[in-house]
């Protein structure tokens, strides 16, 4: 037997060895996520609140894109759902109601005659803050935007900070931005009811939200 065809042999020998060994811990497959135990591709964030579990059903982005205005991103968002209204296909999860969804319409609202929040101009998702501090009042101190995430975690009255907010907005010296709000008691109602969406569940939970979600009538006010 010549030299090159026992150098060959040996080398298939060496690699049926190698395939037959049992893998170690670290090579074996992982235990499946919930999203892969659920037929749900994974979420491109840990976080896991109701907000999430809807922006994952609606493909809705769950931020703006890297350079991205954020005035284009709510135009792209709002574009995005009326298709989805238009052809009722907007998807609640469980526990997320149509006062939810019209406040997470006010609070990306930026331009409007009337429900229009501007919050997201100093709230960007996905963290719900933009990091930057900011002047409420004119001639007031410069405050970092605090998050919206978890407010129940820190025991915050949503309903009397929204009170608050819009009381601001109305005040002669008001910044810019607060100007810009135009808000009822309804408008307030819905506010509220999105921003309680912003609490993180457990996966078990967070799994529950996503499989008894249910389409939104969008075909009625």
């Amino acid at each position: 037997m010549d030299t090159a065809k026992s150098y060959w042999i040996l080398s298939l020998a060496v690699l049926l060895l190698i395939t037959s060994l049992p893998l170690s811990t670290a090579e074996k497959k992982p235990d499946r996520s919930i999203e892969e135990k659920t037929k749900i591709h994974r979420l491109n964030t840990k976080q896991r609140s109701a907000y999430d579990a809807f922006v994952y059903l609606n493909r809705i982005p769950a931020k703006a894109d890297e350079g991205e205005e954020i005035l284009d991103f709510t135009a792209r968002v709002y574009s995005l759902l009326a298709n989805q209204e238009g052809r009722v296909l907007i998807k609640l999860p469980k526990g997320m109601g149509r006062e939810a969804y019209l406040g997470y319409k006010a609070f990306l609202s930026t331009d409007a005659k009337v429900s229009n929040g501007n919050c997201v101009t100093c709230h960007a998702p996905e963290n719900f803050t933009d990091l930057k501090k900011h002047v409420v009042s004119q001639g007031g101190k410069a405050l970092p935007s605090p998050s919206l995430r978890n407010l129940a975690k820190r025991k915050v009255d949503i309903a009397k900070v929204l009170q608050s907010k819009l009381a601001a907005a109305k005040e002669p010296d008001a910044s810019n931005d607060y100007k810009l709000m135009k808000l009822n008691k309804t408008d307030l109602t819905h506010l509220e009811a999105f921003l309680k969406q912003l609490n993180d569940v457990d996966d078990k939970t967070f799994r529950e939200l996503i499989l008894k979600s249910k389409v939104l009538d969008t075909s009625i006010e």
